[in-house]
């Protein structure tokens, strides 16, 4: 008895260290087919990698043209407040081979200037660019002698006795957009203001002491 007992014992040890080792190799099997299923096509995942290379480009892209568009409007604003009442639409066009001594005194004059955009107006060469916050256009002779610059600003940026001087002289006026003159040879600014209170816009020059002056914008 005690024979087929140990016989009986062994078996079923064997049985059980058998089917422990099969249930092992199942479990290595079922992670070789994950690692298998996972690697078996790598050419899917290279399709994937340039859908998403294709995606990105499309993005930028996109940005780019964004940021064009809305270069394009801020431009077009610029030049509508600096130009109006000159009557040349030339002035708002893009220009090329802009004179050495022009643009030697533009880098002078303004080294730190970002985004210029250069035109021509009425036989002067004009450089619109970035100067921190607020854009500007500056005028050249074609000798290189700066004539002005014009920066369009807000009324709150008026100086206060400006403001006050031209709420006084007129007192219906409806200002409308205002440009900062800068003259190389003049210590002060003149303020050119346009009055928009009739069908029929003015536009009037006030120096930084509030006086009326002339002006040949």
């Amino acid at each position: 008895m005690k024979k087929i007992f140990f016989i009986l014992t062994a078996i079923l040890l064997s049985i059980s260290v058998s089917a422990q080792e099969n249930s092992g190799k199942g479990k290595d099997k079922q992670k070789n087919k994950g690692n298998i299923s996972q690697n078996d096509n790598p050419g899917k995942s290279k399709e994937k990698d340039k859908d998403k290379d294709k995606e990105k480009d499309k993005d930028k892209e996109k940005e780019k043209d964004d940021k064009n568009k809305d270069d394009k409007v801020k431009n077009d604003e610029h030049d509508r407040k600096v130009w109006d009442g000159v009557g040349d639409n030339s002035c708002m066009k893009p220009s090329k081979n802009q004179p050495a001594k022009v643009r030697s005194s533009f880098q002078r004059d303004y080294p730190n200037a970002t985004n210029v955009r250069w035109t021509k107006c009425r036989g002067d060469w004009t450089a619109t660019f970035s100067g921190g916050v607020l854009r500007s256009t500056a005028v050249y002779h074609a000798n290189g002698d700066r004539r002005d610059t014009r920066t369009p600003i807000i009324k709150n940026q008026l100086p206060p006795v400006v403001l006050d001087s031209i709420i006084k002289k007129r007192p219906h006026i409806n200002i409308g957009d205002i440009i900062r003159i800068e003259l190389p040879n003049l210590a002060q600014d003149i303020f050119r203001i346009k009055d928009a209170t009739d069908q029929k816009s003015e536009f009037v020059f006030l120096n930084a002491l509030g006086e009326i002056v002339k002006y040949d914008y």
